[in-house]
């Protein structure tokens, strides 16, 4: 028991009234770590391709009898972290208003 209040003496310490408002802007910080990293993989296939997510998915839907792999593999990731970086942020909002 004596550990849990060691805790919570640090809580106290650092400006936290209770667990939940340090889980909270740990769950902040956390959100933003992670919609940054997404948001990079997004900034990477934009400037490797030169085009916005839904520009490149329309070329690629578009072009019939040509396979290309890395393309497809390329669109699926970027369709991926354009969705987790969506995701992320909504996250983000939501915790700053819990």
């Amino acid at each position: 028991m004596n550990d849990l209040n060691a805790v919570k003496e640090v809580f106290i310490k650092e400006g936290y009234s209770s667990a939940e408002d340090f889980l909270q802007d740990w769950s902040v910080i956390l959100s933003l770590s992670k919609a940054e990293q997404y948001r990079a993989e997004v900034g990477f296939f934009k400037h490797k391709y030169g085009m916005d997510f839904e520009s490149f998915a329309a070329r690629i839907h578009g072009e019939k009898g040509h396979e290309d792999f890395e393309k497809e593999d390329d669109l699926d990731d970027w369709e991926f972290a354009v969705r987790a970086l969506s995701w992320w942020e909504a996250k983000i909002k939501e915790i700053k208003n819990a």
